[in-house]
C-alpha cells in the first residue's frame, strides 16, 4: 500500500514537472515563431494590397489596413510578453506609465485590426448585394472614412484603461465589481461581439451570391445559352469574387481562433479560483489561449496565399519586381564606384 503511494505521488509529481517544462518552452519558442511568421507575412501583405491592380479596391484597402495593425499588434504585445516572461524585464510592474500604456495598447490595436477586418466583411456584403445604394457603400472614399471611424472608437472606448490600470503592488485593474467588467469588457467588446458580426456579415454575403446566380440563372433563356456566355468573367469581377473568398476564411479561422481564446478567459475570470494542479492547468490553458489570440494576427498572408490566386499572382509579381528593382540599383552602385 505504501508502494502504491509513493508511486502515485511519483507520477503526480512527474506530471507536475513535465507540465511546467511545456508551459516554460511554449511561452518562449510560441512567441518568438509567431513573431518570425507574423513579421514576414505582413510585410508580403503590404507589398500585395500596395499593388496597382489592388490599391484602389476597398476590401483590399482594409486588408491592407489591417495588416499594418496586425503588426504593431504582433510585435508590442507577443515582444512585451516575452521580455517580462523570459528576459528578465520587469517594467510592467515598476513604471506607473508603462503599466498603463501596455495595458491599453494590447487592447486597442487588435481591437483595431478586429474592426478592420469586419469592415472588410461588411465591404464585402454590401458590394455583393443587389440593391445599387448599398453596393455604393463599396467604395474607396467611405473606406478612407470607415477607416478613421474604426480606429477613434477602438481608442476611445479602451479610454478607460489609462484611468483604472496601475501598480497595486504589480500592474493590475480596480478589484472588485469593476474586475468584472474589465474581464466582459475584452470577452464581449474585444472578442465575441465584433466577431459574431462577422460571421452576421459573412453569411448575408453568402446569401447575396446565392441570390445573384440565382437571378442571373432565371433571366438567361435557355435557348441564348452558347458558349459565349461561358466565356471568362471579366477581371473586375474576378477580383471581386477573390476578395470574397479571402474575407470568408478570414472572417471563420479568425472567429475560432479569438472566441476560443475569448471562451477560456471568461471561464478564467468568472469561475471559482483555481488551487494546486487544477491551477496549473489553467496557467497551462492561458498561454495556450493567448497564443491562438496572437496566432489570428499572423496568419492572413498565408490564408491569403492558400485562399486567392488573385493575391499569389499579384504577389509574385510585386516580388519580381522589387527583386529586379534592387538589382537594378545594386548594379548602378557597382558602376558609380
Amino acid at each position: 500500500m505504501c508502494d502504491m503511494n509513493v508511486s502515485s505521488s511519483t507520477r503526480d509529481l512527474t506530471t507536475r514537472a513535465t507540465i511546467q517544462i511545456v508551459t516554460i518552452q511554449m511561452t518562449y519558442y510560441g512567441p518568438v515563431l509567431l513573431l518570425i511568421v507574423g513579421i514576414f507575412g505582413c510585410l508580403c501583405n503590404f507589398l500585395t494590397f500596395t499593388s496597382r491592380q489592388l490599391r484602389q479596391n476597398s476590401c483590399a484597402f482594409y486588408f491592407l489596413c489591417a495588416s499594418v495593425f496586425e503588426f504593431l499588434s504582433i510585435t508590442f504585445g507577443l515582444i512585451s510578453r516575452l521580455a517580462a516572461d523570459h528576459l528578465g524585464s520587469n517594467l510592467q510592474n515598476t513604471d506607473r506609465f508603462y503599466c498603463k500604456l501596455r495595458a491599453y495598447l494590447v487592447s486597442a490595436i487588435p481591437l483595431i485590426a478586429t474592426y478592420l477586418i469586419l469592415l472588410s466583411a461588411i465591404d464585402r456584403c454590401m458590394s455583393s448585394s443587389t440593391h445599387a445604394c448599398l453596393r455604393s457603400f463599396s467604395r474607396i472614399k467611405n473606406a478612407y472614412r470607415s477607416v478613421i471611424i474604426a480606429i477613434l472608437v477602438a481608442l476611445i472606448s479602451c479610454s478607460h484603461i489609462l484611468i483604472t490600470y496601475d501598480l497595486r503592488p504589480r500592474c493590475s485593474t480596480l478589484v472588485g465589481t469593476y474586475a468584472i467588467f474589465d474581464g466582459l469588457f475584452v470577452v464581449f467588446w474585444l472578442g465575441v461581439i465584433p466577431h459574431i458580426l462577422m460571421l452576421i456579415f459573412g453569411f448575408i454575403t453568402l446569401l447575396h451570391i446565392k441570390r445573384v446566380r440565382q437571378r442571373k440563372f432565371m433571366e438567361i433563356p435557355i435557348d441564348t445559352i452558347t458558349t459565349s456566355n461561358r466565356s471568362t468573367p471579366r477581371p473586375s469581377h474576378k477580383t471581386e469574387r477573390q476578395l470574397i473568398l479571402m474575407m470568408l476564411v478570414q472572417v471563420g479561422l479568425s472567429s475560432l481562433l479569438t472566441l476560443t481564446r475569448m471562451i477560456y478567459y471568461a471561464y478564467y475570470i468568472l469561475g471559482p479560483p483555481l488551487k494546486g494542479y487544477d491551477k496549473m492547468i489553467g496557467s497551462f490553458l492561458m498561454s495556450f489561449t493567448t497564443l491562438l489570440y496572437y496566432s489570428n494576427y499572423a496568419k492572413s498572408f498565408y490564408i491569403y496565399t492558400l485562399t486567392s490566386r488573385l493575391f499569389r499572382t499579384v504577389f509574385l509579381q510585386r516580388l519580381r519586381k522589387c527583386t529586379e528593382a534592387i538589382f537594378h540599383i545594386h548594379r548602378l552602385s557597382i558602376k558609380t564606384t
